[in-house]
Formats: structure tokens, sequence, C-alpha cells
């Protein structure tokens, strides 16, 4: 049995670059960059009106008021998309749309709001200064400057920003190819009738969410029950995925086979049994370029050992700026008491008090209740060597979304 820091490098020393792959960018959200992405133009191009109003010469409103507004010849309407075919000049306007390319000779743009149209003229009723109300060329992104890192994931964001400096296609990081294999005798997949002592097989449906989420391609291959057939014909199934994750089977009973079988199949063990709480029998190791995990069956040691070691090699191996699950600071909110030798992470709500947050740990921190998952939206990370913090500690947490 191996600390959690150490058995973390050692799965993080197993990423292996996957190639690239260009995408168009409507396709490419949640997606992964593998190149940095610099802006040829400035965003804005032009510098441009923010507001719909006149663009005008500041220097002939700066005395203008509702009782002595200043007078202007207003020379052409402007809607955004469209340039003015003349410069302003002294007492003159130009009625301008909001987005629309400031004209020459302007220098601001008084807000409709503190004007009256009279004809082709308008009444400015209130003085703006040099630069009022407008967006300037380059004010958003500079001409060559990175507007998305390689590394970042795609959002709906980055693809406005792609698509802003005119990128239709990029360069992303090939998907994962991750297989999901549940273990086990006495689970049954939803739909099909339970026989006594059975359970509904839970770990293979969040496993094959939580491998999606974290940018794979996935492919769920069903229920191995305990017999050595079963378990390597579905081994034989996940040749050529870049992971096979199985949960179920990697402890110490009699009906535990993973293991064996998994050696048996020239699988290079890299470590079993991790001195953290839930999740201490975990088995990782390595065939070729294929990695395997052995995740235990109780349905929360399975997820939370997901989180803590397959999804940081999903993210390196994808060059996710971000590895792992986000880390960060709260306080307890009441004391918690937990048994020395084993690293815990127990299950806990973060909410902010006065602006400060603060987690509670959650009564029952069985590996068996899945319902924990679902109120849990952070993991508190405590130390092996103590046995517990008092309220009010500051603690480090995992955020689980």
């Amino acid at each position: 049995m191996i600390p959690f820091d150490e058995a973390l490098q050692l799965v993080l020393e197993q990423a292996r670059p996957l190639p690239s792959e260009s995408v168009p960018v409507l396709g490419a959200l949640g997606r992964v960059l593998r190149e940095d992405l610099q802006a040829r133009h400035p965003i804005p191009p032009f510098d441009r009106s923010a507001m719909d109003g006149y663009a005008v010469r500041a220097e002939d409103v700066a005395t203008a008021s509702e009782e002595r507004p200043a007078v202007l010849q207003v020379l052409e309407d402007v809607p955004a998309g469209r340039r003015a075919k003349k410069p302003v000049g002294p007492g003159q306007a130009v009625r301008i749309m909001t987005g629309a390319a400031l004209p020459r000779g302007a220098d601001a743009v008084v807000m409709v709001e503190f004007t009256k149209a009279e004809g082709q003229a308008v009444k400015v009723l209130k003085p703006v200064p040099p630069g009022e109300n407008l967006v300037l060329a380059g004010e958003d992104v500079e001409a060559g400057q990175v507007v998305v890192a390689a590394g970042a994931v795609i959002g709906p964001a980055e693809m406005g920003m792609l698509a802003a400096v005119g990128k239709n296609k990029v360069k992303v990081s090939r998907r994962p190819r991750v297989a999901v294999i549940s273990t086990g005798d006495e689970i049954v997949e939803p739909g099909k009738t339970m026989k006594p002592g059975q359970i509904r097989d839970a770990n293979g449906y969040s496993l094959f969410g939580m491998a999606r989420a974290a940018g794979a391609e996935v492919r769920f291959l069903g229920i191995a029950r305990d017999t050595k057939s079963q378990l390597l014909a579905r081994l034989r199934r996940a040749q050529g995925f870049d992971l096979v994750v199985l949960s179920g089977g990697v402890s110490v009973g009699d009906y535990d086979l993973v293991q064996d079988i998994l050696l048996g199949r020239g699988v290079k063990q890299i470590f079993w049994k991790v001195a953290i709480k839930p999740g201490m029998p975990i088995f990782v190791g390595r065939r070729g370029r294929q990695v395997v995990f052995g995740l235990p069956g109780n349905p929360v040691s399975c997820l939370v050992t997901f989180g803590l070691f397959v999804q940081p090699l999903l993210d390196a191996m994808q060059g996710k700026r971000q590895v792992g699950l986000l880390r960060g600071r709260a306080r307890l909110a009441a004391d918690v008491k937990v048994k020395t030798g084993r690293r815990h992470f127990l299950r806990g709500v973060l909410a902010f008090q006065d602006l400060e947050p603060l987690v509670t740990v959650l009564r029952d921190q069985h590996s068996g209740v899945l319902r924990s998952m679902l109120e849990a939206n952070v993991l508190v990370d405590v130390p092996a060597d103590i046995t517990g913090r008092p309220a009010g500690t500051e603690v480090e947490v995992w955020h689980l979304a």
C-alpha cells in the first residue's frame, strides 16, 4: 500500500500525449486546444460606437446644456455594418447606431437620450468628453495577442472568440478512448429483472458519465460475471482503447479475479492499494500503450477513485492546463473525526457564509451510499496522520464539479 501523492504521481507518469486533429469550431465544444491562437487583427478592427446616438467633435458640444443646446448639422445616418461617407467637421454630426464605425473627424458619441432631432439638425443637450461612448480599435483584443492558449478547454466563450478572430477550424487533442467494464455476479443492468441478492449496476453508468464529462470517447462493454472466461472476453473487446476502467473484483475475496486475470494477460502492475479512504483497493497497470484501472466496487469508492486518479490521467493525456479536480480552501462548519493511517477524502457540501467558504462534512461517509455523491460538491482532504479537525479549521477541498 502506497501513499496517495506517490500513487497520483505514478498515474500521471503514464500520460502519453494524444495526437491532434482539426475540427470545426462548431464541433469543438469541450475539446482541448493544442495550439496558441493569436488574433491577426485587432478586435474591434476600428473605433466604433458603444451607443445609439450622434458622433460629434467633443469641442463642439463642450458647453452644451438643456438651456443652451449645441445645434449641429446632421450629415447622414450610419447603421452598424456601414461606414460614414463624409468626415465630421466643425458644427457637424452623424447619427450613428451601436456597433457602427466612428466617422473620421468625430471623437465622441452623444447618447440619443441627450439629444433632440429637428429636421436636418440635432440639438445636443449635454457635453461629452473625447472618447465618450466609444469602443476603440483593439480594446478587446490587440493584434498578435494570444486569445485562447493551448491547453484550454473550449467552452461557449472560447467558441465565440475563435469565431471573432476568423477561425472556422481548430487543432485539438483527439478524444481519449475509454472502455468501461462492470464486474460481478450480483449486478444487473437497468431494465432487467433482479433475482434475490442482486443489485443494479450503478458503477458502469457513473463511470461512463464521468469519462464523457472528462472529454473521453467512451464505450460501455457491459457486465462481466465473476468468471475468468467472461472477464477475458470483455478485456479482448477492450483492445485498442487508450484506457480500460473496470469496477469491482479488485479486493481480496474469493471472487475478486480482476487483478490476477489482468496480470495473466501481461498487464504490468504499477500499484495495487493506496492508503486512502474511500478507495483503498485500487489497481493500476499498463499493457503497451493501454492503461488499466481496476476500481473498487462500492459506488462511492468507485467514483472517488475515478476523480482522484482516472480524471487526472485523462486531463494530462489531452494536454489540459488544469489537471485533475480543482482544489481550494474552506473552513469546517463542525468538528471532524477520523481514524489515522489513511488519507481521508470526506464528502462535503461547500457553501458561502458572509462571503467566506464554509464546508459541512456529510454525516454518512459509508462507501456504499451513492446518494451522498449527489449531495456532495467537494471532497474534504484530511491527512493520514491526524485524528480530525476542529470546527473553524481551514482545510483543503477538492471540487467535484
